[in-house]
C-alpha cells in the first residue's frame, strides 16, 4: 500500500479554523484536509499528544467540528492531526468538502469502505 492510500486522500484546503484546548482557543488555517486529519498552521501550544478540538467555520452557522491528537508538529509552525471522533453532520460536511475538492473524487469513497469493512 502506499503512502498517500495509507495517509487518505488530501486536499489542498486553505481555511481559517480554531483549534480548543480546554478553554484556550487558538485560531489556525488549515493546509490540508482528508477524512482522517488535517495539517494546520498556527498553532504554537499544540505539542504531539495534545487532545484538542478543530472547528472549521463553513458559513454563519455551520462548521465542522471535529476531535482529535496532534501527531507531529515541526517547527511549531505545521502541526498534524488526525481526527478521532465527530458527529454525523460534521461527517457529512468534511465528507462533500473533500470530495468536492480531491483529483480523483471516487477515492475517498473507495477510502471509507475501506475502513468499514475492518468493523
Amino acid at each position: 500500500m502506499s503512502r498517500e492510500k495509507r495517509r487518505g486522500t488530501r486536499v489542498d484546503a486553505d481555511f481559517e479554523a480554531y483549534v480548543t484546548i480546554g478553554d484556550v482557543v487558538i485560531p489556525v488555517e488549515t493546509k490540508n484536509l482528508s477524512m482522517k486529519g488535517a495539517l494546520l498552521t498556527g498553532c504554537d501550544d499544540c505539542d504531539p499528544g495534545t487532545r484538542c478540538e478543530l472547528h472549521i467555520p463553513l458559513s454563519p452557522g455551520i462548521r465542522i467540528v471535529v476531535d482529535g491528537k496532534v501527531v507531529r508538529a515541526e517547527n511549531k509552525e505545521d502541526i498534524g492531526m488526525v481526527f478521532t471522533e465527530m458527529d454525523d453532520l460534521s461527517f457529512t460536511f468534511l465528507h462533500r468538502l473533500v470530495q468536492l475538492n480531491a483529483d480523483e473524487p471516487e477515492s475517498i469513497d473507495d477510502e471509507l469502505l475501506q475502513i468499514f469493512e475492518k468493523f
